[in-house]
């Protein structure tokens, strides 16, 4: 068990079902885990015409995890679209599990850090004239993907398969067993926005000035945007693992993170 975690209170924030795997490995160090999702995640219908871009695309790419576990709970002549896609494409290591736990294989990962950037840094995407790409995303995501295959020639199409609601919930520190926490976990804007809006009225300024570890350095921009005072770690990326080497960073009385 390492010292560095044990007994340090950590709010997970991520949606239910996608938060257990680091809360053991937390679990596992001695820590304090609370967990309250700021997120609630619904899979969406993809749209009729789903089917039609899933065969004309020259290649798909799935931007989470949701978006496997949303397009692959579409009809079975979908998925069977899907899965003979010439090309699929994965933002992470997290979402090439998903892929491949759901029987695909991703040819194109991104590297580090794992965001759209990273992936429109890959040689084969540079030219894109006369293909087709199909996103796979929740509604309302960034447009910085779309918008850079456009530029480079290529004809792009959203499946959005799910949808972010805010917590239909309250959050109280006060409520919560530990109290304040030593320390937030915050892995997506939305995220830092509703826990914005869903903290109780009294209890603001406590969030507000809570220690946070932020998934990215984009995260952390949009956090202190927010209000956010106490910004004390930024991982390379939202993934378990930046994340429990950016706790035990922070916690690390050798290599703190600034």
């Amino acid at each position: 068990m390492s010292r560095t975690l044990s007994g340090r209170r950590i709010l997970l924030t991520r949606p239910e079902g996608q938060v257990e795997p680091l809360a053991t490995r937390l679990h596992e160090q001695g820590a304090r885990v609370n967990h309250f999702p700021a997120i609630r995640i619904a899979l969406t219908p993809p749209d009729s015409n789903a089917q039609a871009l899933v065969e004309q695309a020259t290649f798909i790419i799935f931007v989470s995890t949701n978006a496997v576990r949303g397009l692959m709970a579409g009809s079975d002549q979908l998925v069977q679209a899907v899965r003979n896609a010439s090309m699929i494409a994965a933002i992470g290591p997290a979402t090439e599990t998903a892929l491949e736990q759901a029987g695909l294989k991703p040819g194109i990962v991104a590297p580090p850090p794992h965001n759209s950037e990273a992936l429109l840094s890959i040689p084969f995407l540079q030219d894109l004239k006369h293909h087709r790409v199909s996103i796979v995303r929740g509604q309302s995501g960034r447009e910085k993907l779309a918008e850079e295959l456009r530029s480079r020639g290529a004809e792009v199409h959203y499946l959005e398969v799910y949808r972010r609601d805010p917590p239909d919930r309250t959050l109280s520190f006060r409520e919560t067993s530990g109290g304040l926490p030593d320390v937030i976990c915050v892995t997506s804007v939305e995220i830092a926005t509703n826990l914005r809006e869903c903290i109780a009225p009294e209890e603001k300024d406590d969030l507000l000035g809570c220690a946070l570890i932020a998934g990215n350095a984009r995260i952390a921009t949009a956090c202190r945007n927010l209000g956010y005072t106490a910004l004390h770690g930024v991982a390379d990326n939202p993934g378990d693992d930046a994340m429990f080497e950016a706790l035990n960073a922070y916690f690390s009385p050798k290599s703190p993170i600034s």
